[in-house]
């Protein structure tokens, strides 16, 4: 199902087109938005097919690269304008997960994409599309699976590449299910990891190594501020034997050193971003103790790294200045936590 950015889309291009047309516009139920998804760019093997044709097949095609410019103005014109054109959005499957724009596009060789694009009234020193691209590189140096990613500059604003995991480099679908699902949770509800490791005990394809990832991901959050770590910003592949933990998405520092509490719970109930919680409970995800202060350890060594990853990404000085408390206490705490 879309989620809000494309919900509104949705929304908006039925008021257009019922103002062109001279008529009332029409409720959106459940079932118009599921099937309004472009299908080409749908999640995972999920299609919906009606007398042999898949609903709702984009007669245009998933945008190419070149288009991304086009895209981001026509981004900015729907958050400013409420009665801006959006059909070239819903074109380029941007009813997508998550309250931020975003379209499908397909790089060079052809290949699925997520464009990420900054909001239309994010301030340029906020620079989200390279923080979070700084984050999952760091992600990638502790041992975290993540996306292929890229970043552009448009116009001075970071747009960020993400290259679609629920396909194979041929176009193939692969069965993908968020966390929400997993757990049969509900929007707004607040959960924990453990209920994942439960899963993946259940059904996972690997569970050994998954759930130890698992930990190691929750141990990464308390330390960069990842607080937005919600169900659906977890989710599982289809493999041969079971459900594979996916690449790690949507991962975001949070400005400062104060106190920080996470959407997903580490234990069963507490949700502040510290370590100790982790290593506390690390033994419920098939991690020792001992392994545990090694990989905290290791993790600080290589999140004090931090600005070389953000000055390779073109973050600017300022910017930089802001997010350093985030960080070094980030690090401070998984130093404590290991001894």
């Amino acid at each position: 199902m879309p989620d809000r950015w494309g919900r509104n889309l949705m929304k908006r291009a039925e008021r257009n087109a019922a103002k062109e047309e001279s008529r009332t516009a029409r409720t959106l139920f459940e079932r118009d938005m599921l099937v309004g998804v472009n299908d080409a760019t749908r999640q995972g093997a999920l299609r919906i097919w009606q007398d042999g044709v898949a609903v709702a097949d984009s007669r245009e095609g998933v945008p190419r690269e070149i288009s991304i410019p086009d895209l981001l103005s026509s981004a900015d014109r729907a958050a400013k304008d409420m009665n801006a054109d959006v059909r070239d959005l819903l074109a380029a499957g941007s009813s997508l997960g998550g309250a931020r724009p975003k379209a499908s596009v397909q790089d060079e060789q052809g290949r699925l994409n997520i464009a990420k694009f900054p909001r239309a009234d994010e301030n340029i020193a906020d620079d989200v599309g390279a923080w979070e691209k700084t984050v999952l590189q760091l992600a990638s140096e502790v041992g975290i699976q993540v996306p292929d990613t890229r970043l552009l500059r448009v116009r001075g604003r970071s747009v960020l590449l993400l290259k679609r995991f629920d396909r194979t480099d041929s176009g193939e679908r692969i069965p993908y299910m968020s966390g929400m699902t997993a757990i049969q949770g509900v929007d707004g509800g607040h959960y924990s990891f453990l209920e994942l490791v439960e899963f993946l005990e259940e059904e996972g394809a690997s569970p050994n190594r998954d759930i130890r990832e698992l930990w190691k991901r929750a141990l990464f959050d308390t330390a960069v501020g990842n607080t937005d770590n919600h169900m659906r910003n977890h989710g599982f592949l289809r493999a041969e034997h079971g459900w594979a933990l996916s690449p790690a998405f949507d991962v975001n520092p949070t400005i400062g050193d104060n106190p920080k509490m996470l959407n997903t719970a580490i234990d069963y109930d507490s949700r502040e971003a510290e370590p100790e919680i982790a290593l506390s409970v690390c033994e419920y995800y098939r991690t020792s103790l001992s392994e545990a202060k090694r990989i905290a350890r290791e993790m600080a060594e290589r999140l004090s790294d931090w600005r070389r990853v953000a000055l390779s990404n073109g973050i600017s000085a300022s910017s930089i200045d802001a997010m350093a408390t985030c960080f070094e206490s980030g690090v401070d705490r998984l130093r404590l936590a290991s001894q």
